[in-house]
C-alpha cells in the first residue's frame, strides 16, 4: 500500500510539472475530477521526495572539483550530470558508488564514449562515463563480447546477476573518451523507473560551496508588435554591478522605460570554493514587488525533454555570442517540467505609467543566493507606434508550430512534423544555382539563429543527371565555414536527408577515398619490426562525407581496433593471440559514400 502511495505521488508530480501549464478545468470534464487531480497534486506537493543522502560514496578518490554541474546549459540539450574533473590526467579509478548490477555498458567513439551503467536496489542507477578503461572482469567480459560482435561499438545490456558490483569497488578508469573535451568522469544518478536524470549535488557529495551565484546581466525583451523598450527594436542587454549577494543596474543611464508586453531573461553562472570555472545556477525566481511570476529549479530533467532547452534560452543571442540568457517566459512549445511558477506564463503586461519594481533571486543546490534588484518605468501608450507600423514587411510564409508544415519549389521540398517550432516562424528561403563543384542548387532556408525542435526533412533535386546517386552527399554550411554532412538517401528524383537546423545546403559529389597511414611507425613503410611496440596506430581521415566503417585484420582474423575519432586514431593493443613471427595487417576503411581504402602491412614479432 505505501509503494503504491508513493508511486501515486511520484506519478502525480511527474505529470503536473509536465502539463500544469496547459491544463484547463475543460480539459478535467468536470469539477468533481478537477478536485481529485487536485489533491494528488498538493499531496505530491506535501510529500516532495527526498533523495537520500550518503548512500552513495564518491566514485572517484580526489576531491570534487565540478568542471560542469548538473542543468548547466549546453548546444541542443542540459548537462545530465557533474563532471567532476581530474585536472588534465587520465586513469584514476572510479568505483561503484553503491552495491548493485552493471544493467548496460555502451562504447562509442562519440558521446559518452566507454560508459557504465549500474542499477542499484534504491531504485537509482548511476552512470560513469568517458572513461578510459573497464577493470578486471568487466573488462574480459566486454572485451569478449566485442570479439563476438566483431565491433568496437557496442552496447551490452548483462542479466541481473551477471555483472554485480559493491560500494567502492573499481569498475573502470577515468578517461577523455568519446565527445569529451578534456580528462574528467562525467557522473550521473538517474530514476532507474522513468530513466529521468537527477541533480547529483542533492544526494550530498562531498562539495564544498558558500559561493553565491553571479547574475551578469539582464535582457529585456519585446514580446508583442506594440511593445516598447527603452527606444530600441530587439533585445535589450543591460549589464549589471555588484557584490556580496545584492545586484542591480550597473550604469543609471540604463534604466528601463517600456509599454505593453514584455518578458526577461539573465545571464548568470554559479562557482564553487575551490573551483574557477563558470557553472550552471540551479533556481531562479522573478518577483515584481512581492508577487513570484516565475521560477525554475533543476532538479531532475528527462532526456527526452532536453533540446526543450533552445526555448528557455535565447537562442539567437547564443549563437551570435556564444551567451547563454535564461528566459523568464515560456514560448508556444515549451515543454520542459522544470517550471514550479509561472504567470501568464511569464509575460509582463505594462501599460499604467507607474514605477515598477522587480527582483531576480539567483541560487544554487546548497542554497547561497543572490539578487538583482531593478525598476521598470511603465508608459501609457507606445511613442514609436507608427514608426512600427511603417516599417512592417509583408510575411513569406507562416510555419505553424503545432502543425505539420510542406514547402514546395522546383529545387527543393522541405516539410516538417507538427511541434517542430516554439513559436510560428515566418519562414524565408531562396535558392542560387549551382557553382563550382556543387551538384545542385544552393538551398538557404532562414538562417542559423532560428531553432528547430524536431527533425525536418529536406529533399534537393540535383540540377543534372546522376549516374552514381552513392557518391552523393547532403551538406549544411555552419558558422565556422566547415561542412556538416548529411545522411543522405536517394529518392529516385532528389537527395532527402534530416536535418535539426537551419542555414545553407547543397549537394556534393565524393569520389575520394579514406587515407590510411602508420601514426606510430615509420610513414616510408619500411619499419618490419614491430617486437617491441605494445600497439599498432594507425592515422585514419576522409575529405568530406565521414568515416562510416572500418575493419582490422591480423593474419585473417578481426582484431579490436579502437577508434579516437578526436585524434583520427585508431589503436591496436597487442595481446597474447599475436604470437613470435611473421604476420599480416589488413585494414579496410570506407566512407559514407562507399569510397574504400585497403591498407596492409606485414610486420614481425
Amino acid at each position: 500500500m505505501n509503494a503504491l502511495f508513493v508511486y501515486g505521488k511520484e506519478f502525480a508530480n511527474s505529470y503536473f510539472k509536465r502539463h500544469i501549464s496547459t491544463l484547463s478545468l475543460a480539459k478535467f470534464g468536470d469539477m468533481r475530477s478537477c478536485l481529485i487531480l487536485l489533491f494528488i497534486l498538493l499531496n505530491s506537493i506535501a510529500g516532495a521526495q527526498e533523495y537520500p543522502k550518503g548512500y552513495f560514496k564518491s566514485p572517484i578518490d580526489i576531491t570534487w572539483r565540478l568542471s560542469g554541474n548538473f542543468g548547466e546549459l549546453r548546444p541542443n540539450h542540459f548537462h545530465a550530470g557533474v563532471d567532476i574533473t581530474t585536472q588534465g590526467k587520465e586513469g584514476y579509478a572510479i568505483r561503484a558508488a553503491a552495491e548493485g548490477y552493471i544493467s548496460r555498458i555502451k562504447i562509442s567513439p562519440w558521446g559518452y564514449g566507454k560508459a557504465i551503467y549500474v542499477t542499484h536496489p534504491n531504485g537509482y542507477t548511476t552512470v560513469y562515463a568517458h572513461l578510459r578503461a573497464y577493470s578486471g572482469k568487466i573488462a574480459e567480459w566486454v572485451k569478449k563480447q566485442q570479439y563476438l560482435a566483431e565491433s568496437f561499438e557496442i552496447e551490452l545490456f548483462p542479466a541481473e546477476g551477471e555483472l554485480s558490483v559493491t560500494q567502492g569497488m573499481q569498475i573502470g578508469e577515468s578517461g577523455n573518451t568519446g565527445s569529451s573535451g578534456g580528462p574528467h568522469l562525467h557522473f550521473e544518478i538517474r530514476d532507474s523507473k522513468t530513466e529521468e536524470a537527477i541533480n547529483p549535488l542533492l544526494f550530498g557529495f562531498p562539495v564544498g560551496d558558500t559561493v553565491a551565484p553571479v547574475p551578469a546581466m539582464l535582457a529585456v525583451y519585446e514580446l508583442s508588435d506594440n511593445s516598447y523598450v527603452n527606444g530600441k527594436s530587439g533585445m535589450k542587454k543591460i549589464p549589471l554591478s555588484g557584490g556580496n549577494k545584492k545586484y542591480s543596474i550597473a550604469n543609471k543611464a540604463d534604466s528601463v522605460v517600456a509599454f505593453g508586453e514584455i518578458g526577461f531573461g539573465i545571464e548568470a553562472y554559479d562557482k564553487e570554493n575551490i573551483a574557477q570555472g563558470k557553472n550552471g545556477v540551479y533556481s531562479i525566481q522573478l518577483f515584481e514587488g512581492k508577487k513570484l511570476l516565475y521560477s525554475h529549479t533543476l532538479d531532475r530533467i528527462p532526456f527526452e525533454d532536453s533540446r526543450y532547452i533552445n526555448c528557455f534560452i535565447d537562442y539567437q543571442e547564443h549563437e551570435k555570442t556564444g551567451k547563454y540568457f535564461q528566459l523568464s517566459y515560456l514560448g508556444s512549445n515549451n515543454r520542459l517540467p522544470v517550471y514550479d511558477t509561472v504567470v501568464n506564463r511569464g509575460r509582463v503586461l505594462l501599460n499604467d505609467g507607474k514605477l515598477h519594481s522587480f527582483r531576480y533571486v539567483v541560487k544554487d543546490v546548497f542554497g547561497n543566493s543572490s539578487s538583482i534588484d531593478f525598476k521598470v518605468r511603465a508608459r501609457t501608450s507606445n511613442p514609436e507606434a507608427q514608426l512600427a507600423a511603417s516599417a512592417y514587411k509583408p510575411m513569406i510564409q507562416v510555419l505553424t508550430w503545432n502543425q505539420s508544415n510542406l514547402i514546395e519549389e522546383n529545387e527543393f521540398t522541405f516539410s516538417t512534423p507538427a511541434e517542430a517550432f516554439y513559436e510560428n516562424i515566418v519562414f524565408k528561403w531562396k535558392t542560387t544555382p549551382a557553382t563550382g563543384n556543387k551538384v545542385s542548387p544552393t538551398v538557404v532556408l532562414m538562417d542559423r539563429f532560428t531553432p528547430i525542435h524536431k527533425a525536418c526533412t529536406l529533399a534537393i533535386k540535383p540540377s543534372a543527371s546522376i549516374n552514381d546517386p552513392s557518391k552523393i552527399v547532403m551538406v549544411r554550411e555552419k558558422a565556422d565555414g566547415k561542412l556538416a554532412v548529411i545522411s543522405t538517401k536517394w529518392t529516385g528524383t532528389a537527395f532527402e536527408g534530416e536535418t535539426k537546423d537551419f542555414g545553407t545546403f547543397y549537394l556534393l559529389r565524393d569520389t575520394v577515398a579514406p587515407n590510411v597511414r602508420g601514426s606510430n611507425f615509420d610513414v616510408k613503410g619500411t619499419q618490419t619490426d614491430f617486437s617491441n611496440m605494445k600497439s599498432i596506430q594507425l592515422k585514419i581521415g576522409d575529405n568530406l562525407s565521414g568515416i562510416k566503417t572500418y575493419r582490422g585484420t591480423i593474419d585473417g582474423k578481426w582484431v579490436l581496433f579502437e577508434y579516437e575519432p578526436k585524434k583520427d586514431l585508431l589503436t591496436y593493443t597487442f595481446d597474447s593471440s599475436i604470437t613470435k613471427g611473421k604476420h599480416k595487417l589488413e585494414l579496410i576503411v570506407s566512407d559514407a559514400c562507399g569510397n574504400q581504402t585497403v591498407f596492409t602491412k606485414e610486420f614481425e614479432r
